[in-house]
């Protein structure tokens, strides 16, 4: 089993006067965790977390 391929693209973020935002996940890693990003701006103003997500318990 091998992990899905990683896009580097835009993740369907979007910004709309300058508020909005979105969410991409990847690279997916061999145990079943990945990584999420989450990204969100109001007036303008935000920016971008990321952090791992565990695999699913066995």
């Amino acid at each position: 089993m091998t992990a899905p391929t990683a896009h580097a693209d835009a993740c369907g973020n979007f910004e709309v006067w300058g508020n909005g935002g979105g969410q991409c996940d990847g690279p997916f890693y061999e145990d079943g965790s990945f990584q999420r990003c989450t990204t969100v701006y109001v007036l303008g103003i935000g920016g971008t977390q990321c952090f791992i997500v565990p695999a699913p318990p066995r």
